[in-house]
């Protein structure tokens, strides 16, 4: 069984420029005429969706009330924690910084619509 976080986001455009500037590639040949729904991928890997919150709340009224946001986080394995740190730095607001805690190497960065996301290496990813 998988996890596909879904960003509901203001801006879809704006959204896929900032994740491009940290490195992820976007592929919207998945959505149909008039979807405006893009993959989100880091590495050539699937780690989440980017979808309009207008279109989302229409696809799913019952989040009709829901501020964009989420009290949480999501988490990022990647192969250089490093490179990625400093790729990321440069372009988004690092809410934790890179340090070691129980053993990972991991910090967190929050994207433009207040999503926290956690980045550690790939081989300490945290169990789903």
């Amino acid at each position: 069984m998988g996890y596909a976080p879904c960003f509901s986001v203001k801006d879809t455009a704006a959204s896929i420029a900032f994740y491009e500037k940290l490195g992820f590639t976007v592929d919207s040949s998945g959505a149909k005429p008039g979807d405006d729904i893009h993959m989100l991928l880091h590495g050539g890997e699937f780690c989440g969706m980017l979808y309009s919150n207008a279109d989302l709340k229409k696809w799913l009224p019952v989040l009709a009330d829901t501020p964009i946001g989420f009290a949480g986080m999501h988490y990022l394995g990647v192969d250089d924690l490093q490179a990625t740190h400093d790729l990321i730095a440069q372009h988004a607001e690092i809410v934790k910084p890179l340090a070691e805690h129980n053993g990972m190497r991991l910090f967190y960065f929050r994207d433009l619509d207040g999503y926290v996301i956690g980045v550690n290496e790939k081989a300490a990813a945290p169990a789903v």
